[in-house]
């Protein structure tokens, strides 16, 4: 008697064809700016960025008023979205592209600070999770599609066939060294 697979090997090679073709875009967002930022380069490399010493103290409740006037009055553009909100002890309006906070310098006079990034600072933000939430579930896509991934690939190679005790030596290795490298960044 021949026992039936529960899904054929044509299936999963398609299956991981077009989930890794649709989630490429992803794949390359996160590998670049995760490299990046690895090595050094931050959210704001290359942006522009604009302070200005905001001249009255932050009165509470009014914090769109003091940022919209200090714009105004130092010719800087306004935020497409001039909805203020409040994050990390700072006012911020704006998005991802160009943002503008309210708070207070090291020496806790207060400042209005401009930021208009430019491709890797908004993919990097994206990265990190800061941007709108249907992203974020492309994101999680993308994690859900990494591990069937790997499954389908398992299932498509010699990993459960011929070459089943070099396979598992491999992956019992990557598991160890993985291991060995969080214990040692501890």
């Amino acid at each position: 008697m021949i026992k039936k697979k529960l899904i054929s090997n044509k299936t999963w090679m398609q299956i991981h064809l077009y989930v890794s073709l649709f989630f490429i875009p992803m794949a390359l967002i996160y590998a670049i700016t995760g490299s990046f930022h690895i090595f050094g380069v931050r959210q704001n490399a290359g942006a522009e960025i604009v302070e200005v010493k905001v001249e009255s103290p932050i009165i509470k409740g009014e914090e769109q008023r003091i940022i919209l006037e200090t714009l105004k009055k130092n010719h800087l553009k306004i935020p497409q979205n001039t909805d203020v909100r409040f994050f990390r002890n700072s006012y911020s309006m704006g998005n991802l592209k160009y943002s503008v906070t309210l708070s207070k310098d090291k020496a806790g006079n207060p400042i209005v600070r401009s930021v208009e990034r430019g491709w890797y600072g908004v993919l990097l933000m994206l990265h990190k999770a800061a941007g709108k939430w249907y992203f974020d579930i492309l994101a999680v896509g993308f994690s859900v599609a990494l591990i069937v991934l790997y499954l389908s690939g398992l299932f498509l190679t010699a990993f459960c066939k011929r070459n089943y005790l070099s396979a598992s030596i491999v992956t019992i290795l990557g598991f160890l060294v993985t291991a060995l490298a969080v214990a040692l960044s501890l």
